[in-house]
């Protein structure tokens, strides 16, 4: 049962945009190859899963998997989840709700600015 429907789907909104941005940056190398952009999408998606405490809770991974987990903004929307359907979380809910701010707007100028650089060789 949900027991913080509106942090539950506030945090599902800007998770949604957060990660269509980490998208556009990852798309930001020119191709023909569709492939060479879904290989690059696959190496850094994939070891987010398994730092982000999905499986393994924030508390019981080492040093080196906790000092990982911060730069991933999965691992924020993880405790926002775990918040709204269990009541506990391990970062404060306004730390994980600015931590997904704050990928947006960083994944978004970067995608924007490379994106810029990168146009001339697309056309």
């Amino acid at each position: 049962m949900v027991q913080h429907a509106t942090v539950l789907i506030t945090a599902l909104l800007l998770a949604a945009v957060a990660f269509s941005a980490l998208g556009l940056l990852l798309a930001v190398p020119p191709t023909n190859i569709p492939s060479n952009i879904m290989m690059l999408s696959s190496l850094l998606k994939f070891p987010l899963v398994f730092i982000s405490g999905i499986f393994i809770p924030i508390e019981d991974m080492p040093l080196w998997g906790k000092a990982l987990a911060i730069f991933s903004p999965l691992t924020y929307f993880t405790d926002i989840v775990r918040y709204s359907l269990m009541g506990t979380h391990h970062f404060s809910i306004v730390v994980d709700l600015g931590a997904l701010l704050l990928f947006t707007v960083l994944f978004t100028i970067l995608a924007m600015k490379m994106h810029r650089r990168t146009m001339p060789r697309r056309m």
